[in-house]
C-alpha cells in the first residue's frame, strides 16, 4: 500500500492507472485490490482514469518519512538507540516530539517538512552526505538541525534540488571538502552528518 503512494507521490501526485502495474512489478489484480483498498481508504481519489493522493494519503507519506528519518538517523547504533526507540514509545504527535526530545525549534521542524513533504522519490534512497567518498556526488534532500544549522547551510548554498560533490574527506572524523555551485567549500563532520542527499550514479 505504502508503495502505491510512493508511486502517486513520485509522479507529482498524479498517474495513471496502468502505470502502476509496471511500476509495481504486479499483476493487474493485485494492482487493481491495492488502489480500491487505498480508495476505501481514501489515501487516492479518482479523476476519470487517473488516480491523485489525498491530503490523507499524502500525511502517510510524510508520517512515514518522518519516521524513517527517526529511526534510522536521530539514535544512535546499538543498545542506546534501541532504548532510547523503546522508551519512546509510539510517537503520535512528532512535532511536539521533535521539538521536546531532538530540540528542534518551530522553523526548523517547519523546514524539515517542506524538504521532505517536496522530495521527489523514496526517503529511503536518501544518506547523509558523510557517506559519499571522495570523487562521488549526490543532490541535497534534506537537512535535520537548528535554526543555525539550517541558515548556515542556506548562506552557503547547500539548499535542496543543489548539487554537491565530495572532493577530500579527513580521516577521523575530520572535515569534508565539497563542491557546491562551482565552489570549494570545507564542512565539519558534525554538520555533514546533518545535510542528507541523493546519490548520484556516477557516469560511464
Amino acid at each position: 500500500m505504502l508503495e502505491l503512494i510512493r508511486i502517486a507521490e513520485v509522479k507529482s501526485r498524479v498517474i495513471m492507472l496502468k502505470e502502476m502495474a509496471h511500476e509495481l512489478e504486479s499483476s493487474t489484480s493485485e494492482v487493481k485490490r491495492l488502489v480500491e483498498e487505498a480508495l476505501s481508504k481514501r489515501y487516492l481519489k479518482r479523476d476519470g482514469d487517473i488516480l491523485k493522493l489525498t491530503r490523507k494519503g499524502f500525511e502517510v507519506l510524510q508520517r512515514h518519512r518522518e519516521r524513517y528519518i527517526h529511526e534510522k538517523f536521530t539514535h544512535r547504533r546499538g543498545i542506546r538507540g534501541r532504548l532510547a526507540r523503546f522508551f519512546e514509545g509510539n510517537i503520535r504527535d512528532w512535532r511536539n516530539h521533535w521539538r521536546h526530545r531532538h530540540g528542534l525549534d518551530e522553523k526548523s521542524i517547519n523546514s524539515l517538512y517542506r524538504d521532505i513533504r517536496m522530495l521527489n522519490g523514496r526517503i529511503e534512497e536518501t544518506m547523509p552526505l558523510i557517506n559519499l567518498k571522495p570523487g562521488e556526488k549526490g543532490t541535497v534532500a534534506f537537512a535535520f538541525g537548528g535554526r543555525g544549522l539550517v541558515r548556515r547551510l542556506t548562506e552557503m548554498g547547500l539548499t535542496p534540488g543543489t548539487e554537491v560533490k565530495i572532493l577530500r574527506s579527513a580521516p577521523f572524523h575530520g572535515p569534508l571538502e565539497i563542491e557546491v555551485r562551482g565552489s570549494s567549500l570545507a564542512l565539519g563532520y558534525g554538520v555533514a552528518s546533518k545535510v542528507f542527499v541523493k546519490k548520484q550514479a556516477r557516469a560511464d
